[in-house]
This record gives structure tokens, sequence and C-alpha cells, in this order.
């Protein structure tokens, strides 16, 4: 089992990295890829010196820092965590357990509701959006595209609430294949383009206890004002709808209601994007 963490903000780093240390799963290695501009992550990793494999990423940036580190996991399994989310103690025994319980289903992923922190690690919510309850839920791939291109959302989690196959970061031909980089742009948010590519080839399994804790802060990527690709993993949601319609996903009455919702979401967000209207636009026609 390989734990994966793209260092980058020394924040939150130390309690992320203790709680990678801390799993009750002790078959791991933890793989620290430095992108720090100071030497702030490399001091902490020093502190554990023994436990972790630390080095410094060469080409720095996020994307590149998840593709490097899934080429240096030795493990057959991969758990990433970002530098600024936690872990439950039990987090990869338990998921671990959840994808091998359902490997005659053909689950690609197994991932847990997780709780919402701040800044001072206060539990602010609980985002449970595929509604895990009280037993492992498997999902088949189809049905988990269907559900994002009808609501737009990423109700999966993100990748610090994820357990996959090393094998499944992969293509036939040894390249990294979890998401897409054209000229140095992902095409949509790097978690929910990865979990959409792997639903294309299998189901994925839901285990009800949230274990993970994702932490939501002012220099976080996933807030607009800091993160200038952001624009693309908003209008990302139309491809997922454009692929989900192409490869016959949707049920009958699902295109008005994602045509809706779609026109909600891009309404949501167009004060910060005005270049959303002609979206708007071009989407209502439809309905």
């Amino acid at each position: 089992m390989s734990i994966c963490i793209p260092a980058y903000k020394p924040d939150f780093f130390e309690l992320a990295l203790k709680s990678a240390i801390a799993q009750s799963f002790a078959d791991t290695e933890i793989i620290v890829s430095d992108d720090c501009p100071t030497d702030a992550i490399e001091k902490i990793c020093e502190r554990y010196s023994g436990v972790v494999h630390y080095s410094r990423n060469p080409n720095p940036a996020e994307y590149k820092n998840v593709i490097r580190l899934a080429g240096l996991a030795n493990g057959e399994y991969i758990k990433y965590l970002f530098d600024d989310d936690v872990l439950n103690p039990f987090c990869i025994q338990y998921l671990l357990q959840a994808l091998e319980a359902t490997r005659d289903r053909g689950t690609r992923l197994a991932f847990s509701p997780r709780y919402f922190i701040d800044e001072k690690n206060q539990v602010t919510n609980l985002g449970n959006g595929l509604m895990v309850e009280s037993s492992l839920k498997v999902i088949e791939g189809r049905d988990f595209i269907r559900i994002t291109a009808v609501k737009h959302h990423n109700l999966l989690g993100e990748f610090s609430s994820v357990l996959l196959r090393t094998a499944d970061c992969f293509d036939e031909a040894g390249r990294f294949s979890l998401f897409k980089v054209v000229d140095g742009i992902i095409s949509g948010p790097l978690d929910l383009s990865s979990w959409v590519g792997l639903s294309l080839k299998g189901a994925i399994v839901g285990h009800p206890m949230p274990l993970s804790y994702f932490r939501q802060h002012s220099n976080s990527q996933s807030n607009p004002a800091t993160n200038r690709y952001f624009i693309y993993s908003i209008i990302y949601y139309e491809e997922v709808l454009e692929l989900a319609i192409a490869n016959g996903f949707l049920q009958p009455l699902d295109l008005p209601i994602a045509y809706r919702n779609l026109i909600n979401h891009y309404s949501y967000w167009r004060e910060s994007f005005p270049e959303l209207d002609e979206r708007i636009a071009r989407i209502s026609t439809f309905l």
C-alpha cells in the first residue's frame, strides 16, 4: 500500500502526515513529493526520517505532483492524501476491505463519506452526496456518470477520500491516465475527471463510515480566487453531460432536469465568470 502525499503548503502538512503514519493498516509506504517553494515541508519530513520517503518534485505543479507520485508508488494500491486533509486511523483498512470485498463486481475505487473541517480543525459539515448508509454500496460506473451529469456536483469526493489500485492510474502503454492534460491544462477538476474516467471502466464502492477530513480554507486550490484554472472545473460538468448523452446513460426524463441544473450551476458562478452567459443562453434553447 502506498500513501502518496503531494505536498505544497506546510500549514497543515504535519497533521496530514501524522494521520498517514497512524493508520491501522501497517503494510504501507508513505511517499512525499515536495512542491513547496521553501524548505518547510522538507524540514518536517526530516523529523520522520525512516518513516517517510521524501523527495522534491523537479517540475512543480499540483497535477504533475499527482502524476509523479503514481510513478513512485510501489504498492498494489494507492491512497492519495492532500497536504491539508486528514485520514481517520481506519481509513486505509476499511477502504481496502471494501474494494477487495467487491472485486467480483468490477469495482475500480473505494470511497467513503467525508467530514469538512475548517482551519481550526472544527467539523463544519458531512459530505455524503451518494448516500452511503449502513453498509457497503456498489454503484455501477454508468450510474455514477448519469448522477453526475444530472446533478452537476462532485458527489463522490476528493482525492483524500478515495483508495484505488495503482495499476488503474495507467493505461495499457504505461502512461498516466487518471486525468488528461493538454498544454498544461486539465479539462476538469483533478478528482472528478479521474472518477469519471475510472467509472467508464467499472463500478465504485462506498464505505458508510466517514473516513477522511477535507479541509476548506482561504488558500485552498478549490477556491476560485486562488486557482486561475477554476473555470475549467465549472464547465467540465457540461462535458460529463455530453459524455452521458453519447453513451446512452441518461433516462428519458433526465435531460431537461440536467439542462436546468446546468443552467443553475452556471448562473451561480456567472458573477465571477461572465463568459458563462453565452453558455447559459445556448443551453436555454434546449428547454
